[in-house]
């Protein structure tokens, strides 16, 4: 009876995908960072321990019709409710991602690279008299692998795996890892 209800919810599921549009244009994400050392730890116990989260991020993005999405994200160590607006401090990196349109189910895998743009405070941002700027050249950047599986038309859910580029790598925090997992959501 399991199998057979979760064989109709995955039905339903890709089922429907067909008329969900493909998302494009301004999102709005956040994804809890799990460090690859933790998720490693996870799997050989079965994923009977399931990791805490080492950071969280959140960003913005656009994605063209063709597939190609440009944003940035800011990204720490921590719980989000445990930041402080004038002393918290966030490492951010400018993305560009090609998502493949797949037919017929709501998946779109994608690939891409970011550049270390800085590490920032609040404060930094709202009054500060430096401007963001890239900090790594084309040898330095890290690149990402990921998977949105878009649930409605503004809502898509992403998995994704990190390789943090030089630039951002000395930027966060250390204890974050220069290779981290993210799991998060995209609003449309």
């Amino acid at each position: 009876m399991r199998k057979a209800t979760f064989a109709l919810a995955a039905l339903a599921a890709f089922g429907s995908a067909s008329t969900l549009r493909a998302q494009s244009g301004p999102a709005l994400k956040a994804h809890y960072v799990f460090n690859q050392s933790k998720v490693d730890d996870a799997r050989g116990s079965g994923f009977t321990d399931v990791p805490s989260p080492d950071g969280f991020s959140v960003g913005v993005e656009y994605v063209l019709p063709i597939g190609i999405g440009i944003g940035a994200t800011a990204y720490t160590e921590g719980k989000a409710t445990d930041v402080d607006t004038r002393t918290s401090s966030f490492a951010v990196v400018a993305e560009a991602n090609y998502f493949a349109k797949l037919p017929l189910i709501p998946l779109r895998p994608y690939a891409g690279i970011h550049a270390g743009v800085g590490h920032y405070t609040i404060e930094d941002v709202s009054g500060g008299p430096d401007s963001p700027a890239l900090k790594d050249d084309r040898t330095q950047l890290g690149f990402q692998l990921g998977v949105r599986w878009q649930l409605t038309p503004i809502v898509g859910i992403d998995g994704q795996y990190r390789h943090v580029s030089d630039s951002a790598s000395e930027d966060q925090s250390p204890d974050l890892e220069r290779n981290q997992f993210l799991i998060g959501i995209t609003l449309f």
